[in-house]
């Protein structure tokens, strides 16, 4: 496991997606100095959230359908790694480029505190959430068309209710969708919550990588090891 993490890790620098994030990150940062002091927590706030987890969903499609070309995952399977372990790399590799992302875009708002270890935790769930939805998604495809039309149509459905949750001035109702679960901590850093619904936003989100984990160990056994 830690050798694949490794190779994974390495793999992903070769391929320039850690300057991607790192150019993207500067920018972001020049971009927040630029706004007023009282606006840059929550537009820092909503990029760590949205590019650091959306990056890395885009990111493993085109991954998983380079090592399919390339036959790379029938000489991986053929040996004794598990599903798992190959799952898990993926989403903890690329979790840490969203981590990293994060830390620099949260920088020019820095308020060291516990709330700032659950901003950052909620950070490596969701984005350890989208990666393995894409995995499962970019098992079933062949092209990185079709891998975009299904990511596009899910995205949808999963990021619609954010207008509803804002303007219903974050309703505690819409906290059952992952990226809103996601939303409601990051925001309790502007408007503290209360207890309850900050521990089930913590449960949901913990739920729906169980379930986004499930997704993605189904399409890999289904799709890339026994087709």
């Amino acid at each position: 496991m830690k050798e694949l993490l490794r190779k994974d890790i390495l793999l992903q620098w070769r391929q320039g997606f850690w300057l991607v994030y790192l150019i993207i990150s500067i920018i972001y940062v020049l971009i927040l100095f630029s706004l007023p002091a009282e606006n840059r927590m929550m537009v820092s706030l909503i990029l760590i959230l949205s590019d650091t987890t959306l990056l890395g969903v885009i990111f493993i499609g085109a991954l998983i359908l380079l090592e399919k070309q390339q036959s790379v995952i029938h000489i991986l399977f053929v040996t004794p790694l598990k599903p798992s372990n190959y799952i898990l790399s993926k989403s903890l590799s690329l979790s840490a480029i969203a981590i990293t992302m994060s830390i620099l875009i949260y920088l020019p708002v820095w308020q060291a505190s516990a709330y700032t270890i659950l901003i950052f935790f909620t950070t490596i769930i969701t984005a350890g959430i989208f990666v393995m939805f894409g995995i499962g998604i970019a098992a079933r495809v062949d092209t990185i068309n079709q891998y975009f039309v299904r990511l596009m149509l899910i995205s949808i459905l999963i990021l619609f209710p954010v207008a509803p949750y804002l303007i219903l001035k974050q309703h505690p109702g819409f906290i059952i969708f992952p990226y809103i679960a996601s939303l409601d901590i990051m925001l309790g850093e502007l408007n503290q919550i209360p207890r309850p619904r900050l521990f089930a936003d913590i449960f949901l989100l913990l739920a729906w990588g169980w379930v986004a984990y499930r997704y993605a160990i189904r399409q890999v056994n289904k799709h890339l090891i026994y087709k």
